[in-house]
């Protein structure tokens, strides 16, 4: 399962279903046989997580290991009900918990912040941290790589910035972090809602201000940010850049890509490695089956929410996940399973005068005891 994004319980945490995701783990724990609970990137989410010292909140750009363990004490403070399925989960030592590095939690990439997950799951040491799942004909990863805007450098995932060693990250996270987190505070639903093109369509204003502050800070990255911080390497924007966000700002388009078609072009002569490919990211169901390679979006486990253009109706999300049963010679059987809530649907209208009242009411209805609707 993929796209959790356990945020530090403020209004930027886009999720609530600590209750369903919890009992599901502990579900897990009562089988008699290993289990590899694959957890397939942006488990966290680090990437709006504020930083918050002396009451101060931030969302600083330059984000050293000192920053990526506050920000994990907030989402572990936010989330101990997923935290103590997952230790319970690990203390049967035939388990595994893969936790997958995907764009929202690059942050998992620090050491530091490996040893305190293990030590917040009672020293874990069957919890491992990579780009990628490979075992027994399953490939995991959480598909960011093949979405150009998100992508990281494997080879290069650290800069030094006034003798200090902090995340190299994507142009678009860094703009993410230092221009929009305002603005999702304001409309902090606003993001979890599907169709994205449909979304502005019925709310122009959100789509000006986005468009607007997107435009803006891309003109800034060109002539002013470069200047003004020259010695800031996380102002440096890569030039090739420049023509994908533009087809972006052009079509109003501020979702990320899809991944399956990238992925099959740049490992074409690899695929026959693997009999099944599950990836995240991109927060929608996909299934394709060619000859005896199966590839598999599950979806989001986050909060979403689908709006039906002809109720102006916002219908939450079904959460999902794959599970695989392996054999001895690694001759695989999957099922994508559904784990549907009682939750109430949401109107439009109704959502778009008080966004906050909404969030909470989502949240208390999803049964999670833990959100501090603060700033």
């Amino acid at each position: 399962m993929g796209d959790i994004e356990m945020g530090g319980g403020t209004l930027t945490d886009d999720f609530i279903s600590d209750k369903a995701l919890s009992k599901l783990i502990y579900s897990f724990c009562n089988r008699n046989i290993p289990v590899d609970l694959v957890l397939n990137g942006d488990t966290f989410d680090f990437l709006k997580c504020p930083y918050i010292v002396n009451n101060q909140t931030d969302y600083p750009r330059h984000i050293t290991c000192e920053v990526s363990l506050a920000k994990l004490r907030l989402i572990y403070n936010a989330h101990k009900l997923v935290f103590e399925a997952l230790k319970r989960f690990a203390a049967e030592k035939k388990n595994r918990i893969f936790f997958i590095i995907g764009n929202h939690d690059p942050d998992l990439i620090y050491p530091e912040v490996q040893a305190q997950i293990r030590v917040l799951l009672d020293n874990a040491e069957n919890a491992v941290f990579s780009f990628y799942y490979n075992n027994h004909g399953v490939h995991a990863e959480h598909g960011h790589q093949y979405d150009f805007l998100n992508k990281v450098n494997e080879d290069h995932l650290f800069l030094d910035y006034k003798g200090q060693k902090i995340l190299n990250i994507p142009w678009l996270s860094l703009g993410l972090i230092s221009k929009f987190m305002t603005l999702k505070e304001k409309y902090p639903l606003m993001e979890r809602i599907t169709p994205r093109p449909i979304l502005f369509t019925h709310h122009q204003y959100v789509e000006k201000v986005v468009t607007k502050q997107g435009l803006t800070y891309l003109l800034k990255s060109l002539i002013y940010y470069p200047i003004r911080y020259f010695y800031d390497p996380t102002y440096t924007i890569p030039r090739e850049l420049l023509r994908e966000f533009y087809r972006r700002w052009k079509n109003v388009h501020w979702d990320v890509d899809g991944v399956v078609d990238t992925f099959k072009r740049k490992r074409r002569k690899a695929l026959h490695r693997n009999k099944l490919y599950v990836f995240g990211h991109v927060h929608k169901r996909y299934l394709e089956q060619a000859g005896d390679i199966t590839i598999i979006h599950p979806d989001t486990w986050r909060d979403e929410y689908f709006l039906d253009t002809k109720t102006r109706n916002l219908i939450p999300k079904t959460k999902r996940y794959v599970q695989v049963m392996v054999n001895e010679d690694n001759l695989i059987n999957w099922k994508m399973i559904s784990c549907p809530s009682q939750r109430s649907t949401i109107h439009f209208d109704d959502l778009v005068r008080d966004e906050q009242k909404y969030a909470k009411l989502a949240a208390e209805e999803e049964g999670r005891y833990v959100m501090n609707f603060e700033k």
